[in-house]
């Protein structure tokens, strides 16, 4: 296995601008000409900080956005790691190893897109959502839950026409007051005379509610599509210490694990063996 994975690019790229959004939540943007070029949504980079070795591994975070040859991460402080790249400025350095893993499958132009996104898992379906709103000519709608109002992510760059915004808030201070699935609970009755196959679902956020709507899907047939987290050390298969249980090829009961950095971390949400993923 080479130190760099194919069609992957390591470098020193100072940020651009590393800004707190909304309590705890930054959005951070460096420029990266060749990592902009191949980034496509779902994918992620490995990032560190030069020269600190504390925390030693470094750690993965979505492709939120890319403009021109600017790439964008979206972050919550939460760690060490974290919160060492919360206080980096601009003209800091960065180690970026990236893009990685397999992203999401854009559907066919005519397809109505269901996206849902559970807090920090928004930032792995941003730039998915800017690329259906540029091709997709049926229906997109994000179905988005955060647990305070405070929580929320401004979303100026999807203020399109086309694109349905529900919003669910646990403090019920803004949108609807649950989480997305009761959002989903709502929202698929309104599928209701459309073919299972004109619909497919993109999905990225807490583990239990990425169960519950793959429990949703399942029980209508829908297609969906859902980015898993994992802790990764490496993000190019050679740790290994990434991988979730999928059934078997052959018999459905036999249970295989697949990497989420090689083989994801995007999967299809009927083949992941959803009762062997400890929360």
């Amino acid at each position: 296995m080479p130190l760099t994975p194919r069609n992957a690019h390591a470098a020193l790229i100072p940020v651009l601008s590393n800004r707190e959004i909304v309590p705890g939540i930054f959005r951070m943007a460096f420029e990266a000409p060749r990592l902009a070029a191949g980034a496509k949504p779902g994918q992620f980079v490995m990032l560190s900080i030069p020269p600190t070795h504390d925390p030693l591994l470094p750690r993965p975070f979505a492709v939120f956005n890319v403009d021109g040859q600017r790439v964008e991460i979206l972050y919550r402080r939460v760690g060490k790691g974290t919160g060492l790249l919360s206080g980096m400025r601009t003209g800091d350095l960065l180690r970026v190893l990236g893009p990685l893993g397999n992203g999401f499958a854009l559907p066919d132009p005519s397809v109505t897109s269901i996206v849902l996104a559970g807090g920090i898992g928004f930032a792995s379906v941003h730039f998915l959502l800017l690329k259906l709103l540029k091709r997709q000519t049926a229906p997109t709608t994000l179905l988005y839950g955060v647990r305070s109002h405070e929580e929320i992510i401004p979303m100026e760059s999807l203020d399109k026409k086309g694109l349905l915004i529900r919003v669910a808030t646990e403090d019920g201070q803004q949108g609807v007051k649950g989480t997305v699935i009761d959002l989903l609970s709502t929202t698929l009755p309104r599928t209701e005379n459309l073919p299972t196959a004109t619909i497919e679902s993109f999905a990225c956020g807490p583990l239990a509610m990425l169960r519950a709507v793959a429990g949703r899907m399942k029980g209508l047939g829908m297609r969906a599509q859902f980015s898993m987290e994992s802790r990764m050390a490496c993000g190019y298969g050679v740790c290994q210490g990434c991988v979730i249980p999928f059934k078997g090829d052959d018999d459905p009961k036999q249970i295989k694990y697949r990497k989420v950095c090689t083989e994801g971390p995007v999967f299809a949400a009927e083949e992941i063996c959803w009762d062997a993923i400890q929360e």
